[in-house]
């Protein structure tokens, strides 16, 4: 410090300011030996002298200060707005990203679910067209309807819903041949039901189904009602 102030003689006395890029500007400097009163005498000089170059330096400092104060309120509003924009820009994507994957799972369901309707349509088909083959194949292997004769069983069949229906079998048919019938008429669903007669009351049931219509005691002719097995 006293190399900077050019001190040669002690003692020694220097009045100095803050000045710029964090220097200092020397006001007054007393060398040697001074009384009180003249020291004294120099600093209120001094004061006075300097007082414009002392309120400006207060007013360039004020303006530092504030010039800086604004510069990190400006920092600090410009940060805030852009740590703002980019939470909306992630609030954003996310969004974007969550309607995505919701989208994503709808096209899935939807997809599942046609697969499914198609898959239950095309099953149900391949059910009606072996169910169409069976009752067909139940029907062929009924033969040919026989003429009324001696050998001949009339039978009745009435349905749930109130209808009829009658064909002529050989007395030696099963029981098994009276199911085959029913199937083949397609009125009720194959083995939902069994053929019930009354007076007295019989269930010809799958126990029943290897004996000839003669031994099973509906020759010549007989009246069957459908019962569900439910």
């Amino acid at each position: 410090m006293s190399n900077s102030l050019k001190a040669s003689r002690y003692p020694f006395c220097a009045v100095v300011m803050a000045a710029t890029n964090q220097r200092i500007a020397l006001l007054q400097q007393v060398e040697g030996p001074r009384s009180a009163e003249e020291l004294l005498t120099v600093l209120q000089r001094v004061v006075e002298e300097s007082s414009p170059v002392l309120v400006s330096a207060r007013l360039e400092a004020e303006e530092r200060r504030n010039n800086i104060r604004l510069r990190e309120e400006q920092d600090a509003a410009y940060r805030a707005a852009l740590e703002a924009d980019q939470a909306r820009e992630r609030q954003r994507k996310e969004e974007e990203e969550r309607l995505a994957r919701e989208a994503a799972e709808a096209e899935r369901k939807r997809k599942e679910e046609e697969e499914a309707r198609e898959r239950e349509a095309r099953e149900a088909a391949e059910r009606e067209v072996a169910l169409a083959k069976l009752r067909e194949e139940k029907a062929l292997s009924l033969g040919p309807e026989p003429e009324k004769g001696p050998d001949v069983t009339q039978v009745v069949v009435r349905f749930p819903s109130g209808e009829r229906e009658g064909r002529r079998f050989n007395c030696t048919a099963t029981i098994q041949s009276l199911y085959d019938y029913v199937d083949s008429l397609g009125r009720v669903e194959l083995e939902s039901y069994r053929l019930v007669s009354n007076f007295p009351r019989t269930v010809y049931g799958s126990d029943k189904v290897e004996m000839s219509l003669t031994e099973a005691g509906l020759h010549p002719q007989a009246s069957l009602f459908i019962e569900s097995k439910s």
